[in-house]
């Protein structure tokens, strides 16, 4: 993988080669993808199917059925199936934790030694799905001993404590409930049209070293890749580059694993609006197939533009980079 330049490597350049800048932005906003192709050596060859793409069904929150009340029932009595029903979800999704770390032990002992998960999925070792898997299963075992506490702490008040102290970066995704993936999807969406409405670098510009900072910003926002508390307080949360680049280079990894392992119509409903979602795309209240075909014309779009320069861009405005 290429390394992306950080903000201090533009700072430099500018300082050092102030008609170079655009040369050096260049190596930012470049493709990506078209290279990754004709670089990688696969040590198996990869056939298009669902089970190369899609991660188990585990990594994503088990159904959720909350009981109906009856016109005769006591209120108290509804309140508890209803807590009771709260409670089953969540165990179900720490179980579902449980077997997902079971099964990304035995991924992570089948990669060669001395060889990252990232080499893997490139050279073909790790299908998406597994990498996938693996990514969420670290991210939820991260979670776990906060959201143990709120839990213990809460019971079966644990999704009103979690939908009004805005508690969901400290939940488990296995443990979301629909309500709040879908409050946190529209919060999402709303800010990133926020964010594209107040200005970003133009799509036709090559942006200048002084414009990262606000590009830089206008991913984070668009990504969730930070809390929204430091917009209300006109501060830039720490360690943003970082973020930045580390999502790209997900980016980076995960179309090139989509077109390698089926492409899009490989993809399971649920996976293709997450990808959608993780790459600056709105999906509410939009068909399958719309969200579908968004997402195919990323993966076009990749194969001659940057994910830096795609996620400053709206979508609309891709035909005209």
């Amino acid at each position: 993988m290429r390394p992306i330049p950080t903000i201090l490597h533009y700072q430099r350049t500018a300082m050092q080669h102030p008609r170079g800048i655009a040369h050096s932005l260049y190596y930012l906003l470049r493709p990506t993808v078209a290279r990754s192709h004709k670089s990688l050596v696969t040590r198996r060859a990869i056939t298009g199917n669902s089970a190369a793409l899609n991660p188990p069904a585990s990594t994503l929150p088990p159904p959720l059925e909350l009981p109906e009340q009856q016109p005769d029932q006591a209120k108290i009595k509804y309140f508890y199936r209803l807590g009771k029903a709260y409670v089953g979800f969540y165990k179900a999704g720490i179980k579902a934790i449980y077997h997902n770390y079971k099964l990304a032990r035995q991924i992570q002992n089948q990669i060669p030694r001395g060889l990252s998960r990232e080499a893997a999925l490139q050279n073909g070792s790790l299908t998406r799905a597994s990498y996938q898997l693996l990514l969420r299963t670290r991210r939820d075992l991260a979670r776990i001993p906060l959201f143990a506490l709120v839990l213990t702490v809460c019971g079966e008040f644990t999704p009103i404590v979690v939908v009004f102290m805005g508690l969901s970066r400290a939940v488990p995704r296995t443990c979301w409930v629909p309500k709040q993936v879908l409050g946190a999807q529209q919060k999402l969406e709303e800010r990133r049209r926020r964010s594209f409405r107040n200005g970003t670098i133009a799509p036709d510009q090559q942006p200048l070293a002084e414009q990262l900072p606000l590009a830089l910003l206008h991913i984070g926002r668009s990504l969730a890749l930070y809390s929204e508390w430091w917009d209300r307080v006109g501060l830039t949360p720490p360690m943003l580059e970082r973020s930045v680049q580390k999502r790209l280079e997900q980016l980076d990894l995960d179309d090139h694993a989509i077109s390698r392992d089926g492409g899009v119509a490989y993809l399971r409903e649920e996976e293709v609006r997450l990808a959608a979602s993780d790459r600056g795309l709105d999906v509410l209240g939009r068909p399958e197939e719309e969200v579908r075909a968004a997402l195919r014309r990323w993966l076009i779009a990749r194969k001659k533009h940057s994910a830096f320069k795609l996620l400053l861009t709206r979508p609309s405005a891709w035909q005209n980079l």
